[in-house]
């Protein structure tokens, strides 16, 4: 029984010895590197990677404090990003002059067209005083559009820097013709019934 109780033993104790031996191994190896990577350095570069971390700790407090501030203005900006493109197309699509703004059999500026730049030229704001013109049928039409347009625009603006004209093909307007237009308010117009008085049994003016 003792050769056993001996046999049983001895192994463990074996086992302990080795594991002590490896920590202090492990603990011998990193006391090394540390030296090792110290022991070089100048009390320069020692400094300055004092400051280095200490630097970047405070960068990295300043930046958890100030969270989300940073991020707001990209933030906004790209949720009014397409409302200015929305913008620029509506204004795009109200200073166009399309085929209706045209003579169809002489190519030439209407009435309609004349009225449209005069109203383009003084009445939006500075910033939105361009001219787009609709392209035509062909290249030759749409530069024929587009020198009447600046023709007019010399007249109507004898100084200063000409307001831009440019060409777009966006899809054209649905709107009506001038003449249409005006064809249906006349109707209408006719069609009013005459002013008359009330009957005699109203009893405006009367006390209660």
């Amino acid at each position: 029984m003792s050769v056993c109780a001996d046999s049983i033993i001895t192994p463990q104790v074996g086992c302990s010895q080795e594991r002590g031996t490896a920590v202090f191994t492990r603990f011998t190896c990193f006391a090394i590197l540390t030296l090792v990577y110290l022991v070089p350095a100048t009390p320069v570069q020692a400094e300055d990677w004092f400051l280095r971390f200490w630097s970047g700790v405070a960068r990295d407090t300043k930046r958890r404090n100030c969270w989300h501030k940073p991020f707001e203005v990209p933030d906004r900006e790209a949720v009014r990003a397409p409302i200015s493109v929305m913008i620029s197309n509506g204004w795009r699509r109200q200073n166009m002059l399309s085929e209706h703004h045209f003579d169809p059999e002489t190519g030439k500026l209407n009435e309609a067209g004349y009225t449209k730049i005069r109203w383009i030229l003084s009445e939006p704001p500075q910033s939105r005083r361009t001219i787009f013109v609709h392209v035509g049928r062909d290249a030759q039409e749409t530069a024929s559009r587009v020198d009447q347009v600046q023709q007019l625009a010399l007249q109507l603006v004898p100084q200063g820097p000409l307001p831009p004209v440019m060409v777009t093909n966006i899809p054209r307007d649905l709107g009506q013709p001038a003449s249409d237009v005006n064809s249906i308010m006349q109707k209408y117009d006719s069609s009013i019934p005459a002013p008359r008085l009330p009957s005699g049994g109203s009893t405006f003016g009367q006390g209660g």
